[in-house]
C-alpha cells in the first residue's frame, strides 16, 4: 500500500504512524508513504520518533500544491502505483486534490471540510460530494471528515441508529446531541489544536437544527452545564457548529433536532477573549482604512501550537498534568409498542484519558486531541480499504455501519481500544407514556 499526505501536522503524523503498524500487524507488506510539503525543514519536527517510518517514506517539496494540480502529468511518477491520497492540510485543498485522485486512479480522504461559509450553510452540503458521482463512476472511494470527531462519534452514531433499524418495534430517534470535552492541566498555555484554527471555528456562529429548520444562535450563548461520563464534575458546554451537524443531517434526514456542544478550558480561554472583544473583527482604533483587526492581531501574538518535541518535554517534566478528551453523543428515541410508546435516551462516545501514557512511545509528542484524531482516521480508513466489501463515491463516517456490516464496526471498535481509546455505549433512562 502506498498512502499520499498532503501536508504534515499533529494528527497526520499519527495517523501515518498507525498506518505502519496496521500494515504490520495483518501481514501486509511494508507500506510506502510520501508527504507533500512545501519545506522539508518540518519533517525533523514531526517525525522526531518515527525512525520505521521515515525508512519507508519520501519526501516532495513543492513552493505552492497548485504547481501539482496545474500540472499532474509532470509528477506522475511519485503518484504511480498510489493507493490513496489523504489531505492533512487545510480543507481548501480538498477539492484539487480530489481531482488529483481522479487523474491517477486513486482513492481520497481527508481530516475536515470547509464548513464556515454561506454557501455550505445555505445548500448543507460538503464541497467534496460535487465529486461524487466521478469517484462511483470509477470505483474509488472518498472518506471525508475522517478522525475522532468528526469521524468515530458519527461511525458510533450511524451503528446504533442501524441497530435501532433492525428492532421488531418502530424506534425514532427525536433528537442526537454530541457534547466534547476538551480539558487539559498544565503549568504552560498549551493548545490542543492550532489557535488560529480554533478562533475562526469558535467565533463562528453555531448552527443547529431544530424541528427539521437550521438555527443561529451567537457564540458561547445558550450553554448548558454536562456531566461526562468518567470526568469529575459538570463542564459548562457552548453550542459549535462542526461537520457532525450537516453530515449527520443528510445521512438520517428524518430526526428533527440536531446539535452539538464544546466544553472545557481551552474553551473556557476562547469565550473570555470573545466576550472581551478581543476576537473583533472591528479595526484597531476605529480607523477603517486600517488592514489589521483585532482579531487579526490577536491571531499573531497569541501563543502558537507547540511543536511535538515540545509537547513531549512538557510531558516527561511534568508540566502537563492531566489531559482528557471525550465525545459523547445522546440519542434520543422514541419506540412505539401496539398501545404505548417509550421515550428512552442512549449514550455513545469515545474517551481518551492516557495522554501521559504516549511517554516513549512513538506518538510521545502528539497533542491530546491530535492522538485520537489520528488514531481514529488511520483506523477508519485502513480497515475500509482492506475489508471485503467494496465501497465506492464520497462517503462520510456514519453510512459505513449500514454499508459494511457488524462485524467491521466490531472490528474497529476493538482496534480503539488496544490504541487506549475508550469506548462507552449507556441506556440512560425510559419512560412510558
Amino acid at each position: 500500500m502506498k498512502f499520499v499526505f498532503f501536508g504534515i501536522g499533529a494528527a497526520s503524523s499519527v495517523m501515518a504512524q498507525a498506518l505502519l503498524e496496521l500494515c504490520g500487524k495483518t501481514s501486509i507488506e511494508v507500506p510506502s508513504f510520501l508527504f507533500v510539503i512545501r519545506d522539508k525543514s518540518v519533517v525533523k519536527k514531526y517525525f522526531f520518533q518515527h525512525e520505521k517510518l521515515l525508512q519507508n517514506a519520501k519526501f516532495l517539496e513543492v513552493e505552492e500544491f497548485d504547481n501539482i494540480f496545474k500540472n499532474p502529468q509532470k509528477y506522475e511518477s511519485y503518484f504511480k502505483n498510489a493507493t490513496v491520497l489523504i489531505n492533512s492540510s487545510i480543507p481548501e485543498f480538498n477539492q484539487e486534490i480530489m481531482k488529483l485522485a481522479l487523474v491517477f486512479k486513486t482513492h481520497y480522504s481527508d481530516l475536515a471540510s470547509d464548513i464556515y461559509s454561506s454557501k455550505i450553510i445555505d445548500n448543507l452540503q460538503f464541497e467534496q460530494q460535487e465529486l461524487h458521482h466521478e469517484f462511483q463512476k470509477n470505483s474509488l472511494l472518498a472518506l471525508i471528515n475522517l478522525g475522532i470527531s468528526p469521524g468515530v462519534t458519527n461511525l458510533l452514531i450511524g451503528e446504533r441508529i442501524e441497530h435501532f433499524h433492525n428492532l421488531p418495534h418502530k424506534t425514532k430517534v427525536k433528537k442526537i446531541e454530541i457534547f466534547l470535552l476538551e480539558d487539559i492541566r498544565s503549568k504552560q498555555l498549551v493548545f490542543s489544536w492550532a489557535p488560529n484554527v480554533a478562533i475562526e471555528e469558535l467565533s463562528f456562529r453555531p448552527a443547529y437544527f431544530k424541528q427539521h429548520k437550521l438555527k443561529r444562535v451567537e457564540p458561547f450563548s445558550n450553554s448548558l452545564s454536562y456531566e461526562f461520563p468518567y470526568f469529575k464534575g459538570e463542564v459548562d458546554v457552548y453550542p459549535v457548529f462542526q461537520e457532525e451537524i450537516i453530515s449527520l443531517k443528510q445521512s438520517f434526514p428524518d430526526v428533527p433536532e440536531i446539535r452539538m456542544f464544546v466544553g472545557g478550558n481551552e474553551v473556557e480561554l476562547m469565550k473570555n477573549l470573545y466576550q472581551l472583544n478581543l476576537l473583533s473583527h472591528k479595526y484597531c482604533f476605529g480607523y477603517e482604512d486600517s488592514q489589521a483587526s483585532i482579531n487579526t492581531i490577536i491571531k499573531e501574538v497569541i501563543p502558537k501550537m507547540k511543536s511535538p518535541d515540545v509537547m513531549a518535554s512538557y510531558v516527561k517534566e511534568k508540566i502537563i498534568k492531566t489531559a482528557q478528551f471525550c465525545a459523547a453523543a445522546e440519542l434520543s428515541l422514541e419506540i412505539r409498542f401496539d398501545e404505548y410508546k417509550v421515550q428512552s435516551t442512549e449514550l455513545v462516545g469515545v474517551i481518551f484519558d492516557s495522554y501521559l501514557d504516549l511517554e516513549n512511545t512513538p506518538y510521545s509528542g502528539a497533542t491530546y486531541v491530535s492522538y485520537p484524531t489520528g488514531i481514529g482516521a488511520a483506523l477508519t480508513l485502513f480497515y475500509t480499504l482492506v475489508g471485503k466489501k467494496k465501497i465506492n463515491g464520497v462517503v462520510t463516517s456514519e453510512k459505513l455501519p449500514a454499508l459494511l456490516g457488524n462485524t467491521w464496526c466490531e472490528m474497529l471498535k476493538r482496534e480503539l481500544s488496544v490504541y487506549k481509546i475508550g469506548l462507552f455505549h449507556l441506556m440512560l433512562q425510559s419512560q412510558t407514556d
